[in-house]
Parts: structure tokens; C-alpha cells; sequence
């Protein structure tokens, strides 16, 4: 993502990249085209696979700025609050850039956020609570220690990483797409690509119009879906949160605002998806077309044929679904089926062994 670098704030021996950004756009041919499921018919489906950053997911791009700038701005500390994957990279980037962080996490984090946080060997605390008091716990923290507060839109440098993917989404297209459909929790992603918009436009690269906004959240956790549907500037928190899918899992966000705009600007809109939906579409993901996604980034595939069939995204238009991060299972593991031997194997196949 340095490619970008005259528009981040960093000065290049400011930074030690480990790879983020980069990442591949694949084409979707074969979507929506297996068992009950109905064929997709669009004039094309992309998905922005930000599974191959640093720690598997979409934040690399935001710590990849933020841990460094924290740095030239003399901070020797940081805090963060988290449901998930940010921790595993604000650990990474503090290792490379030697910054000491403090991750508090909420006790329902996957495994894989808990396990990836702790390798790069730093302070992880699970603190029980949702992720809006984990914020204020991080607020407090940081005003007691001095540590630089990286929660979700509390500094400004998260937000400059992740604008790196409309960037690369208009340069792999040569323009914009008509639909960006993101999974929205803090709803930083978003923030960041209506930002890149306007430098885009700026700098006079690009004039055509904006590409549509669709945010998806889950149904047990939707509060930017639901300001949008009242037609609010604000979002209400939400009571309660419940979804399996942690990035998701986020009953309030200060960026409500910025986000909602960003919808409406674009003529955009918002839909909620079960966690059920998000199961199926990470397998036809992996079967239909190779893409290893995690829930919170299958659910724009799911969004996406919500959208489609209610009529608002049209078969003439074209979409790009945000993959924020690789596959995750979502709910119990499923049990395989177990044989005794090879030759059981074939039997259980249908194939007779051949004689030995």
C-alpha cells in the first residue's frame, strides 16, 4: 500500500513495512451458481481479498500508519480496545516499531484474535463487557498512563491506512465500481474510502460519481442499519449486541456520523444479515470461487443478494464486496465423518477396494 505514499503521513524511513496492502481483487464467475442457491446475474462481482495482509485481516492497513505515527509523535505507549483481529495487529506493529501495548480484549474474541495477539508477545487483558465499555476502559487508561489511545476513530492514522483500499480497488479497475458493499462495525473502512474519494478529486484523477455505499451488519448488532432506515444523522447504541461474528459485534461507534453521510451521499444503503446467512455465504465463497472469507466479510455476499433481490442493486451494475479477512468458523465446529481404514474409506464412497 506505500505505492500511496505521498497521500499518508509518514516519510519513508518512517516505515518498516511487513507487506499490508496489495491485496488481490478477484473476479466472481461461478457465484451464486450452486445448489439452492440462485445465480447472482450482475454485469460483474469483485471481492477485495484483504485476507492476504499481515495477521489475516483488513487492519494491518489502519496499524500499519498508526503504530508508526504514535512513534514520530514521541508516544512510547499504546492502548487499544477490541472484539477481535485489531489486537493480533497493533501486536505485530508495535513489535516491529517497539511501541509498548496494552490490548484489552472482550472475552467472546475468537480464538484466533486471542492466540494471534498474544504471539508477537504483549499485554492482552480479557475484560468482560462489550466493546463500548472496553472503549472507555482504554479512554481511562490512557489518560492515567499517557498511552496513545488507537481505538476505533480516537486518532486520525487508522483511518488514513484503510483508504488505501478504494485506492487500489480504482486502480485494479481503472474507475470506480457502482456498489462497494463493506461489513461495518466502527465503520473505519468506510470513512477511510469516502476520504480517498476526495483526494481522488482533488487531485483531479478522478470525476466520475461516487461509487454506492452499502454497509452490511449483522441483525443482532445493526445500529448504523437502523439510523439509516429512520433516516437519522446519529445511530442509537445498541442493547444487547449478538452476533457470532466479532468485527461485527460493535453496539456503538463515534464515526456513526461520518458513515451515515457516506451513505447518503452516495445514494447507498443498509441491510442486516443472520449469522445463518454469513455461514452459507463463507461456503460459497470457498466452493464457488476459492475465496477463503471470514464471517464478517461473507456477509457482503449475503447483503449483496438481499440487495439484489429486493431490487436495489441492479443487474447492470457492477460491485466489489470487501473481504475484510480470512476465514473463521462461526459456531460449532462440524463433526466429519470417521473411518477405520482405507479400504473403509473407498467402501464409504462407493468405490470397492481394489485386491491387494
Amino acid at each position: 500500500m506505500w505505492r500511496y505514499g505521498p497521500l499518508l503521513p509518514l516519510e519513508p524511513s518512517e516505515i518498516r513495512s511487513r507487506g499490508e496492502g496489495g491485496t488481490p481483487l478477484h473476479s466472481c464467475e461461478r457465484i451464486g451458481a450452486g445448489g439452492r442457491v440462485a445465480k447472482l446475474e450482475l454485469a460483474s462481482i469483485h471481492v477485495k481479498d484483504e485476507g492476504r495482509n499481515p495477521t489475516g485481516t483488513f487492519k494491518a492497513r489502519g496499524m500499519a500508519v498508526a503504530v508508526p505515527m504514535a512513534q514520530v509523535l514521541g508516544a512510547e505507549s499504546a492502548v487499544l480496545p477490541t472484539a477481535g483481529s485489531a489486537g493480533a495487529a497493533l501486536a505485530q506493529f508495535a513489535a516491529v516499531y517497539g511501541l509498548d501495548p496494552t490490548i484489552f480484549m472482550t472475552v467472546d474474541a475468537p480464538a484466533e484474535a486471542r492466540s494471534g495477539a498474544l504471539e508477537f508477545g504483549n499485554k492482552v487483558l480479557e475484560v468482560a463487557g462489550d466493546l463500548s465499555d472496553l472503549g472507555r476502559l482504554a479512554e481511562e487508561y490512557a489518560r492515567a498512563t499517557g498511552a496513545f489511545n488507537l481505538a476505533t476513530l480516537r486518532e486520525p492514522y487508522r483511518v488514513e491506512g484503510k483508504k488505501t483500499i478504494l485506492l487500489e480497488i480504482w486502480e485494479a479497475l481503472g474507475g470506480m465500481p457502482d456498489w462497494i458493499l463493506f461489513p461495518t462495525g466502527g465503520g473505519t473502512g468506510i470513512v477511510g474510502a469516502w476520504k480517498a474519494l476526495q483526494e481522488l478529486r482533488e487531485l483531479g484523477w478522478y470525476e466520475g460519481p461516487a461509487p454506492r455505499i452499502g454497509i452490511v451488519q449483522a441483525e443482532g448488532c445493526a445500529p448504523l442499519v437502523e439510523a439509516w432506515r429512520a433516516g437519522k444523522d446519529r445511530a442509537d447504541p445498541w442493547k444487547d449486541p449478538r452476533t457470532g461474528a466479532a468485527g461485527l459485534r460493535v453496539p456503538a461507534t463515534i464515526g456513526d456520523r461520518l458513515v451515515l453521510q457516506a451513505v447518503r451521499d452516495t445514494a447507498g444503503a443498509g441491510v442486516t444479515v443472520s449469522d445463518d446467512q454469513m455461514a452459507v455465504a463463507v461456503a460459497n465463497l470457498a466452493t464457488l470461487e476459492g475465496i477463503s472469507a471470514c464471517p464478517e466479510g461473507a456477509a457482503t455476499l449475503a447483503g449483496l443478494r438481499r440487495l439484489h433481490d429486493e431490487g436495489t442493486i441492479r443487474p447492470s451494475d457492477r460491485v466489489v464486496l470487501v473481504n475484510t479477512g480470512g476465514s473463521r468458523s462461526i459456531g460449532r465446529r462440524p463433526d466429519l465423518p470417521r473411518v477405520g481404514s482405507c479400504e473403509e474409506a473407498l467402501r464409504a464412497l462407493g468405490i470397492r477396494p481394489s485386491p491387494s
